[in-house]
């Protein structure tokens, strides 16, 4: 019988997990392709026979019954699909045990609901769940090989704590689906990398990763090539038209620059913006007598607004006038909705609202300076920009990463539009190049991201030439955004609200002067005074004395080792009536020793790396902060047991915040 060793057993989760990320990927575009071309033919026909007003009628009704499946297979089948699922997995690569959320049943329910999400035509894209979906992919491959291999289980590290292979799995199964959504297999992983930070990032990761995204989109594009169809088809690019077209000059610096300002201010206001949608939504639903006809209410609530947003891009899209597709060899790349028009003609606001967001950033991106494009954007922007905020809060899977990138487009094309109207002598830069720059500054200052929005872009640009203005845009909007910013990034907030466990890498500087006795309340004498062989009353009384889940075992006047509780109350259940107990044979032992003056800016690492067993029992101590517990021993440097208590971590809102663990830490 086969035995896996440690590094066979990493390498069988990445590689079947990426071929599996392939697979579905591939499914899910074929699955978008086919209902959405279903949709445009029905509302074409529907509009060609008996007019506009009968065109948006059918795409409301489309619509509503699209959004009638997703809402029931959802609150039918796994109500905890209903969310991108990006902050819960965020917590479990963090270090914290969120794999509740990676069950088969909420991975199916949510690999459908994506399609039909998309399908229905939401201001959302389908990047956060796919990301969730690769994690969960690669929680349960380690699941079933633990299963079957039991001597695997260490290895593959199933419970929170250190990154073991399940979650380097996870990591490299988020990053195949980013380089599959973006055709950009170095974007997945640096999308990844800035996810979890290098505190979470093994060396061998990088390796891992690497291969396992190269497995993914080398077999995407032989699975395609059988089928005779191209990745472009379904991915985000622009043609490149080569070094003989400059993309952009020093006239061009300048705009970026104020195009760049303006989106640092727009994005905080978009996040601020969808958070209070967010809660006011979910004060309707829970707060007021709505919260007695749930799920129904919630059901109701996304049939609604599938209805709504049908019926604002068709009232949008009449705005738009009519115009001749034009002959060039993208024609068959970029999604010209007819809507109104004619035969051979086309309305770019349709083009723009009622398409996937993939093909609409398409359009945006096509460095083909369309004049009445960039005034669509205009209409297209207000629209797209408002349903994406009340959109926040609907309980479907969903991810904002392209809907951030269509907004900063199209702010971006309006930009270049008006400036070529405003001052024709100068010879800016084609309006797609705006649209890129838009997109990466409103992605960074939405996502809090660096290095990620520039590798999509200029991956879907094929040209490296604009990585300059792209990272100056980039720069300027995270620092606009930190200025004037009142609340985190999105998944940053959306782990706070949801109170999900998660403590970032930086360390706390309010907390820096603070030692490890000043941060520390001492556990009770009666819960030290355990020793290998405890009385059963000293057991009792230890129990009694206090919460905490770990308690020092001594040997002299040394802590030998941790007592976890639960090992202790098992021990007291399984020896009823006995006057002492062996203790030490639950004991768990650590290499870590902390001294009494050990600095706050010392301990943290421990605390953020995950590099040590944790055991969580977080809550929530006030509005505005989380309290972070750990169980520490301090020791003097001869080694003698200097006190035992629990480490209170209080982390202000603003400087981020941490969740209450309990982490073994001893001499």
């Amino acid at each position: 019988m086969w035995r896996p060793s440690e590094s066979a057993t990493g390498w069988l989760v990445i590689v079947l997990t990426a071929i599996g990320m392939a697979l579905s990927n591939l499914l899910m575009v074929f699955a978008v392709e086919y209902l959405v071309r279903f949709k445009f033919h029905t509302v074409q026909v529907a509009m060609d026979k008996f007019g506009v007003a009968a065109g948006i009628l059918v795409l409301m009704a489309l619509m509503f019954v699209f959004a009638l499946v997703l809402t029931s297979l959802v609150h039918g089948l796994a109500p905890e699909a209903g969310g991108s699922g990006s902050a819960e997995n965020k917590a479990w690569l963090n270090g914290f045990d969120t794999s509740k959320l990676f069950s088969p049943t909420i991975l199916a329910v949510r690999f459908v609901a994506v399609i039909f999400s998309n399908t229905t035509g939401f201001p959302c894209g389908r990047e956060g769940p796919t990301v969730a979906l690769g994690g969960g992919m690669a929680f349960i491959l380690c699941r079933c090989i633990s299963a079957k291999h039991k001597e695997a289980r260490e290895y593959l590290d199933m419970r929170a704590g250190a990154p073991g292979a399940v979650r380097m799995g996870c990591i490299v199964g988020g990053a195949c689906g980013m380089a599959m959504i973006f055709n950009a297999p170095l974007g997945g992983i640096l999308y990844m990398f800035e996810e979890v930070s290098s505190s979470f990032w093994p060396m061998e990761l990088t390796f891992k990763s690497f291969v396992g995204c190269t497995i993914c989109t080398t077999l995407s594009y032989s699975l395609l090539a059988v089928v005779h169809r191209g990745i472009r088809e379904f991915v985000i690019f622009e043609m490149w038209y080569g070094p003989a077209v400059q993309d952009y000059r020093a006239c061009d610096i300048l705009p970026f620059i104020i195009l760049s300002v303006l989106l640092g201010f727009l994005a905080p206001l978009h996040t601020m913006l969808c958070l209070k949608v967010q809660e006011m939504r979910k004060h309707l639903q829970s707060e007021t007598v709505l919260r007695r006809f749930q799920p129904w209410a919630k059901m109701i609530d996304t049939v609604l607004f599938a209805i709504l947003c049908a019926a604002a891009v068709g009232l949008a899209s009449l705005s738009g006038e009519c115009h001749e597709i034009p002959e060039q060899k993208l024609q068959q790349d970029l999604s010209y909705v007819q809507f109104q028009c004619e035969e051979g003609f086309f309305n770019p606001v349709a083009s723009l609202l009622l398409t996937t967001p993939d093909g609409a950033v398409k359009m945006l991106f096509n460095r083909d300076n369309f004049e009445f494009l960039g005034l669509a954007s205009a209409v297209s922007f207000l629209t797209y920009f408002t349903l994406n905020v009340l959109f926040t809060g609907v309980p479907v899977p969903t991810g904002n990463f392209t809907g951030a990138m269509l907004i900063g487009g199209m702010a971006g094309r309006l930009i270049g539009c008006v400036l070529g109207h405003l001052l024709p002598q100068m010879d800016f830069a084609p309006q797609g190049i705006y649209s890129m720059i838009g997109a990466a500054a409103m992605l960074s200052g939405f996502k809090q991201m660096t290095i990620a929005p520039v590798m999509f872009i200029v991956t879907a640009a094929n040209n490296v030439d604009i990585a300059a203005p792209l990272m100056m845009a980039v720069s300027i909007s995270l620092f606009i955004s930190h200025m004037v910013a009142c609340q985190d990034a999105w998944d940053e907030e959306q782990l706070i609200r949801k109170k999900l466990p998660y403590l970032p890498p930086e360390f706390c500087k309010e907390l820096r002067h603070f030692s490890a006795c000043d941060l520390m309340d001492e556990l009770p004498a009666a819960a030290c005074q355990l020793k290998p062989f405890a009385l059963t009353s000293q057991i009792d009384e230890a129990l009694m004395c206090c919460s905490a889940p770990w308690f020092p075992m001594l040997d002299g006047p040394r802590c030998a080792s941790l007592l976890p509780r639960s090992g202790l109350e098992k021990q007291r259940r399984k020896h009823l009536g006995t006057d002492s107990i062996h203790v030490g044979a639950v004991a768990q032992r650590t290499g870590i020793q902390i001294l009494e003056g050990t600095s706050a800016a010392s301990l943290y690492p421990l605390f953020a790396q995950a590099h040590l067993q944790l055991k969580l029992n977080w809550s929530l101590r006030r509005e505005t902060a989380l309290q972070t517990t750990v169980t520490l021993i301090l020791s003097h440097p001869t080694g003698t047991l200097h006190k035992a208590g629990q480490l209170h971590w209080l982390r202000s809102r603003r400087s981020m915040y941490g969740a209450s663990m309990h982490r073994v830490s001893t001499t």
